[in-house]
Parts: C-alpha cells; structure tokens; sequence
C-alpha cells in the first residue's frame, strides 16, 4: 500500500479537519506527518526508529485515503479501531536471516501481534502530538483500540501456546535435579522477571526475612561473608528483592561489566515480594552454593546467581549459560526442559517451553479470569511486578508515561507498597507445594487504609 500525500486534499478540506484552535493551522495540517518526523529527529531520536515511526503513519495514512479519502487529522477512534482490524486480519510477516544447523539460512516469523501494538502505540504518539503540543485536534482517537488491544493481548503471547496446568508445574518443579534450577525457575514463574533481570541480581537485592520483621539469620550470615549491606529499597522490607532499573549491556557497575541488559521500564527500579517458597528455594540454593571466589570485595556487586569459572570459581550466571542449563534454544536438545520433553530442537514456537515462558505463565495466571489459577492481582499490580510500560491504560507518548499502575491506583497510592503491592501479592501468589515445610512467611505489614 503506498503513500497518499497530504497534497491530495484542498485547502478546505483540511480547514474541515478536527480542531481544537482558533486559528486553522493549515500549514501543519498540510503535513502533520513531516511535521511529526521533524520533532523527532530534533529530539535527537535514533534515526533508525524515525523512519519506522515514518513508515507507520505512512502505512496508516495510506489507510484511511484508501478507506474513504480522510484526512489524518480527521480520523475517528472507530476509524483507528478498523485500521488495527486490518493489520489483525492481514499476513504481516518479517523475513530474517539467521543461522540453522551451521548454515545461514531465512525465515518468516509472523509480526502480527507485536508490530500490530507498536504501530498503535506510534499512532497514540502521533496523535497526542497533534492534539497536547499543537491543539489542532479535540481527542486522540487512537486510544481506543490501543486499550482494546491491550485489554485481550497484555502478554502479546501466542494464543495457541500450549498451556500448563498447577499440578504439572509441581511436577516439573519436583523433578528438577538442583537445588539452583528450582530456584531459578520458582525465581522466574513467582516473580514474572525478565531473564535478563534476573541474571543481574546481587546479594544486596535480596532481602529474606526471619517472618518477625529482622533478616533472616542464615542469609545474614551470606551478607556478613562478602561485607554486603542490603540496598535500601529493601533493608526494611523483609521478604522482598529489588530489581535494577534499565541499563545496556557492557554497562560498567561497580566495576563489573554487566554482560546481560536490564529492560525494566521503571525509573527508579521495583522491589517485588518474596514468598514462603520463593525464600526457601533462595537459601537452599545458596546454602548448596561454594562461595564466589573471584571477586573484589570492596568493587564488585555479588551476584545472586553464579556459574563455575574454568579456575574453580564462581561468577556470574550468563545468558547463555543458562539456556544451556536448561536447553532453551541448544542445537543438542540437551538441558531440563529438552530432557522433559518440553523443549525440543526444531519444533514450532507454540509447543516448545523456552525459560521465557515462565514469564507468561506468571502473566497469565495472575489476570482476573485466565489461565488455570483462580488467585489473581489487579492489572496495575501486574504491570508493576513485570516492570512494564502501559498496555492497558493509555500509552505511546513520551510525553505522557500514565501506566496501568495509575489505572488501578493513583500515582501516590503506589508509594504505599505494603498495602498496594505486597498485600495483593502474597494474598494470591500461586503455590507449588514444593517443600515439605518452608520458612517463614513475612506477613504482609500493617497498614493504615
């Protein structure tokens, strides 16, 4: 579908267009699109996403002049919402090239969900420009089928995706070699993190508690080993751990070179609850573990999860130590989940259970009527703990960051996180049974409502 140029209408027929202004801006409704762009690249945006950005509101503009000759600046939200209707119903496929079985090779993978949010969110952006920066416009008629959207595809997975029932979980759980890979995966399906999240976490992240308020005596003794004092977003939150906020790869921390990227979208990082089994698989892993030899107490952060080094040592777990752990994506189908049969080499995305999995799992089954728990957290709730940008309240804009946090509660409620992230989460957080006995549980704080 190509371009339609904004030449295409007269003078007057944008002077009709939607207006929030006393004065036509007939110049910038002559090229809203151009005039967009332009900001973008003043804003020293990466050119690259540009032109993406470009393409998509070409894409869209070409849209409407095919479906009736409409003006962007006039488009409607039912408008917006058959636009997304066509991307849903059309085959958008992306050809890449990749290595296979040694050799280079193509495929198609189907963008149709992921590129069918971006290009919606570019349209919220788009169209919060032209109404909150230039008042040419009264509303944004994008918002519409972006909420829509996002209220049935929060996790943007696919939606034949095989699905795991409680007790096959256990099963899986209970039939895990090590005490590190329990932790790992419990770590992954009770917390929803991003691997890459997870593999950045330190010692002074964690905060088990004794269940009185104090810290835990055995992972206090761990602190006291490495000279490590909690961080602060935890020290009086037992039970708890804190996740980093977003940095690249190769960012230098303490000295340490991070090998993995941190993704979360929250400024100022999240600290998420810790349960009765989460804290046990903890502290049975690192009871198990050999201290990190390799490290420098007074400069390097200790990592929570660590892999031998050739010299006898331990050091940071890596991403690819871990999908060989568990044989996500390992050309040997070796690995947990290749040997139970979840994973194997080759076999379409929808039947294989990739580590990433889990964090659609803990997606699913938190949201109010699916998956196969009947526990849930509110939508906000879930936002938080996953680290994510909106995709259920109005999102897109630089301008405008509103979460789905501040569709459940107002901005300051969220700075009360025991009544409005641990209490919810502890309240409903699955079980597995995994142990026998656990420690303690940290019951939710107090507090005055």
């Amino acid at each position: 579908m190509s371009s339609i140029s904004d030449a295409q209408f007269s003078e007057a027929e944008k002077k009709e267009a939607d207006t929030t202004s006393s004065v036509d801006e007939i110049e910038l409704k002559s090229a809203p699109i151009e005039s967009f762009i332009s900001e973008k690249r003043a804003q020293n945006k990466q050119n690259s996403f540009v032109q993406i950005q470009e393409s998509r509101l070409r894409e869209f503009e070409a849209f409407l002049y095919w479906l009736d000759k409409i003006h962007v600046c006039s488009a409607s939200d039912a408008q917006i919402v058959e636009f997304n209707d066509f991307l849903k119903n059309g085959d958008r496929y992306l050809t890449i090239t990749e290595p296979h079985n040694g050799s280079e090779g193509t495929r198609e993978i189907n963008l149709s969900d992921v590129s069918r949010h971006q290009i919606l969110t570019t349209l919220v952006d788009f169209y919060n420009y032209l109404q909150m920066d230039k008042g040419i416009i009264s509303n944004n008629p994008a918002q519409q089928a972006l909420r829509g959207f996002s209220d049935d595809e929060f996790d943007l997975s696919p939606p034949d995706r095989m699905r795991i029932e409680m007790d096959e979980m256990r099963e899986f759980l209970d039939w895990l070699d090590t005490p590190f890979e329990r932790a790992i995966i419990l770590s992954l399906l009770k917390t929803g993190v991003r691997i890459g999240e997870l593999l950045n976490e330190d010692l002074q992240c964690v905060h088990i508690g004794d269940g009185s308020g104090g810290t835990h005596p055995v992972y206090q003794h761990i602190l006291d080993q490495y000279d490590v004092s909690l961080r602060s977003e935890v020290r009086d939150k037992p039970d708890s751990v804190y996740i980093y906020s977003a940095f690249n790869e190769e960012t230098v921390i303490d000295g340490e070179e991070r090998k993995q990227g941190n993704k979360r979208k929250d400024d100022d990082g999240s600290v998420i609850p810790i349960d009765d089994e989460l804290k046990t698989a903890i502290i049975e892993y690192l009871m198990m573990r050999s201290p990190p030899l390799e490290h420098k107490r007074t400069k390097t952060r200790i990592p929570l999860f660590t892999k031998p080094t050739s010299s006898g040592g331990l050091e940071r777990l890596t991403y690819s130590s871990i999908r060989s752990q568990f044989g996500d994506h390992n050309t040997d189908s070796s690995g947990a989940l290749a040997e139970y049969d979840w994973y194997k080499q080759g076999a379409d995305t929808e039947d294989n259970v990739f580590m990433h999995y889990f964090r659609h799992y803990f997606t699913d089954n938190m949201k109010h009527n699916h998956g196969v728990y009947r526990g849930w957290m509110p939508t906000g709730v879930i936002a938080y703990i996953r680290g994510d940008v909106d995709k259920s309240a109005v999102v897109g804009s630089e301008r405008s960051e509103s979460t789905a946090r501040e569709n459940t509660y107002s901005h300051s409620d969220w700075r009360n996180w025991a009544l409005n992230v641990e209490a919810p989460y502890l309240n409903n957080i699955y079980k597995f049974g995994v142990y026998d006995e656990t420690l303690p549980r940290q019951p939710p704080q107090e507090v005055q409502i």
